[in-house]
């Protein structure tokens, strides 16, 4: 387990996530989120107005995709947020997004 990981975009902009222990952000600030399984694929991202909110879909990503790590990044620009999101699935292509 990493305490960061760095997950580009497909604007190649790299963007620097923080792991969230034990699968609680612990905190009420606006930001971006990342399901992670242990092989580091991300398996789902989004973004929130409130992070305790980040893990609304923990368990269906543990017992569906096996999801091990949650990852969070501060972001409080609604725009900013809503972009990086977009960033993001459109490089990565996150299986729980494609359902979300």
């Amino acid at each position: 387990m990493k305490p960061y990981i760095e997950l580009k975009g497909a604007s190649g902009a790299v963007y620097r996530y923080k792991l969230a222990e034990d699968a609680d952000p612990r905190t009420t600030i606006a930001g971006n989120f990342v399901y992670v399984d242990a092989g580091g694929v991300v398996l789902f991202a989004g973004e929130a107005n409130n992070l305790i909110g980040a893990n609304a879909r923990w368990p269906e990503a543990v017992t569906r995709h096996g999801a091990t790590y949650l990852y969070t990044r501060l972001n409080v620009s609604g725009a900013s947020r809503a972009e990086e999101h977009g960033d993001l699935v459109a490089a990565l292509d996150p299986v729980m997004n494609r359902d979300a």
